[in-house]
């Protein structure tokens, strides 16, 4: 997410100057700047610096912890920074590549492709908040996803070493908020799914 913001009408990260509206095929061609990852919010290209070590090792945490619930119970797969088109109920559509996300095999199964991306709203997204992104950029962000039908986001901030779990679009703050000593719970997404907060933040 963002470093800066020279476009402030871009929800996060920012607006990549002098490149006009694309197809989501479109995006599929783009050739960006290796120090970017992109991501396309209805028409529009949004770049990001990519995630610093730190980072890497939360998502790599909580993706071990999901998948080892996962297997013990023939759940299928959770995946990191895998992008998606997101169809929202107004007709647009977004390419979003969350921190980490999961969907339940049948309908992973039914998703069809456009490319290289899966017409696809997962079930559970999470998403580690980078050290320079600021709290509206991380609601809208999630405002999006639960619009387009996710049914829970958690969002992970590893300064406060805390998370944040996200269920509703009415939401105007977090159903739950998991501090230190807490047990993170996969609610009725991933019934059964337990993993203690300082696992993940350690």
């Amino acid at each position: 997410m963002a470093v800066r913001k020279p476009h402030p009408q871009a929800p996060w990260g920012e607006f990549v100057p002098g490149v006009g509206p694309l197809t989501s095929e479109q995006f599929e061609q783009f050739v960006g700047d290796a120090q970017w990852y992109y991501e396309l919010h209805q028409g529009r290209l949004i770049r990001m610096p990519g995630p610093g070590g730190e980072h890497a090792r939360i998502q790599a945490r909580l993706i071990t912890a999901l998948q080892n619930h996962l297997d013990a119970n023939k759940l299928g797969n959770a995946y990191g920074t895998s992008c998606y088109i997101f169809q929202f109920p107004d007709g647009s559509e977004s390419i979003l590549c969350p921190d980490v996300s999961y969907s339940l095999p049948n309908r992973e199964a039914a998703a069809p492709y456009r490319g290289s991306y899966q017409v696809l709203t997962p079930d559970l997204i999470a998403e580690v908040v980078s050290p320079n992104d600021t709290r509206p950029d991380v609601q809208h962000k999630v405002s999006d996803y639960l619009r387009a039908g996710v049914r829970l986001v958690w969002t992970l901030w590893p300064k406060t070493r805390t998370i944040e779990v996200w269920e509703s679009t009415n939401q105007l703050a977090p159903t739950t908020v998991f501090i230190a000593n807490a047990l993170l719970n996969g609610g009725s997404v991933l019934p059964g799914f337990v993993c203690a907060v300082n696992d993940i933040f350690r």
